[in-house]
C-alpha cells in the first residue's frame, strides 16, 4: 500500500480506502461479515475509513467502527460528515436525501453525536456532506467549523459533493473560499467530469488540496463484477442509473483492455490505478461487498499505470472512447 498526504495538512492516507456506506445499508446488495471487511482493509494496508452520520438508519454507519477505533485510534484517518438531518424522515422515498440542518448549535450537536457514537474524542477529516451552495458561502457556518478544528474536535476540513454527478460551483467555491485540504467527487477514468476541473483549480494543482474520488468503478462497469444484462433489484442504487448511460460506459471500459489484460491487474485494479495516476486525487473510495473486494481493490497501489498506459488513457478519454453516447449524463447543481 502507498500512502498520500491530504492538502498541506498532516494527515497521511492510504490510496485506497475503505467506506461503510455499503456496509450500513443495503443499497449496493446484502453485505455479509461487515468486521471482517473491515479487518480485511486494515490488514491490506488502508488506513482511511470513510464514513457519515445519514449512511443507513440511527447512525449505524459510525457505530459500527466504535470496536475497531477503540483498538486501533491512532492508527486510522477517519472521515465523517456533517449537514444531514438523521432525525428528520426521508424526502419521497427510501433512497432520497434528509433534509440539511446547517445551523452552528446544528453541527455542535451533530459533531458532538458523531463522536459519541464511534467513541472517539477526535475527527481526522469532517466534511460537509452533499453541500449546496449557500452552505459554502455561509461565513457563520465556516466561522463555527474553525472554532471547532480549534478546540480539538477537527483536525482537518473537507466537502463531499453529491449525490451524483456535478456540482461544479460549489466544488470550485469550496476550493476557493474555505480551508479545506480536501474534496471528494465521483469520479473515475470514464465519467472524469468535473473532477478534472477541480485538479485544475490552482490550489489543487499546487497541492493546498487533495481530491478523493467515490464510485471509482462507475456503478460497476469498470469492476468485472456485472454485465450489460445483469438486472438489479429495485431496492439497488444502481437500478437508479439511466440505463442507456450504462450501456455507453460498458462499450467505452471495452477500449480499455489494454489497462488490464496482460498487465497483472484485474479490470477493478486498473480502474484505481489509472484515477491515482493523476496526482491531484490522494485516495480512492471503491465499493466493496465482500473480503475479496477489499483485497482486490487495496491490492492495485502496488500497480501503478506506466507512463505509456497513462498518456494512451488520457488519448482515449480525450476522443471519447470513439463513442457516439446514446445519453448525456446531466451534472447536478444547486440552481
Amino acid at each position: 500500500m502507498q500512502y498520500r498526504r491530504f492538502g498541506q495538512s498532516d494527515i497521511e492516507v492510504s490510496e485506497i480506502g475503505f467506506g461503510t456506506w455499503t456496509l450500513a445499508s443495503d443499497w449496493w446488495g446484502e453485505v455479509e461479515n461487515k468486521q471482517e471487511m473491515l479487518h480485511a482493509a486494515l490488514d491490506a494496508g488502508i488506513n482511511f475509513i470513510d464514513t457519515a452520520p445519514v449512511y443507513g438508519e440511527n447512525g449505524v454507519g459510525e457505530t459500527l467502527l466504535a470496536d475497531v477505533l477503540a483498538t486501533n485510534r491512532a492508527d486510522i484517518v477517519i472521515t465523517t460528515k456533517c449537514g444531514y438531518d438523521i432525525e428528520a424522515e426521508r424526502r419521497n422515498g427510501r433512497q432520497r436525501e434528509r433534509p440539511h440542518d446547517w445551523r452552528p448549535a446544528s453541527i455542535r450537536a451533530q459533531i458532538d453525536a458523531s463522536l459519541q457514537r464511534m467513541g472517539t474524542d477526535y475527527i481526522d477529516l469532517y466534511q460537509l456532506h452533499n453541500v449546496r451552495i449557500e452552505p459554502v458561502l455561509d461565513d457563520e457556518l465556516w466561522e463555527t467549523l474553525d472554532a471547532l478544528v480549534a478546540e480539538g474536535k477537527i483536525r482537518a476540513l473537507g466537502v463531499a459533493l453529491g449525490p451524483a454527478i456535478g456540482w461544479i460551483e460549489e466544488g470550485v467555491e469550496s476550493i476557493r473560499r474555505r480551508n479545506i485540504c480536501s474534496l471528494q467527487t465521483v469520479f473515475n477514468i470514464l465519467e472524469q467530469g468535473p473532477g478534472l476541473t477541480f485538479a485544475a483549480e490552482p490550489r489543487v494543482a499546487d497541492g493546498q488540496v487533495s481530491l478523493i474520488s467515490r464510485v471509482p468503478h462507475a456503478s460497476d462497469t469498470l469492476s468485472g463484477k456485472v454485465t450489460r444484462d445483469t438486472v438489479f433489484p429495485p431496492g439497488d442504487h444502481r437500478s437508479h442509473r439511466n440505463k442507456q448511460n450504462m450501456l455507453d460506459n460498458f462499450e467505452k471500459a471495452d477500449t480499455l483492455a489494454f489497462l488490464w489484460e496482460g498487465t497483472g491487474r484485474t479490470r477493478g485494479q486498473a480502474a484505481i490505478a489509472g484515477i491515482l495516476a493523476n496526482p491531484a486525487f490522494a485516495t480512492v473510495l471503491p465499493t466493496c461487498v465482500n473480503v475479496d473486494e477489499v483485497r482486490e481493490y487495496a491490492a492495485a497501489s502496488d500497480l501503478p499505470l506506466t507512463d505509456d498506459e497513462t498518456a494512451h488513457l488520457a488519448d482515449r478519454y480525450e476522443r471519447n472512447f470513439d463513442h457516439d453516447d446514446r445519453y448525456e449524463m446531466p451534472l447536478k447543481s444547486s440552481r
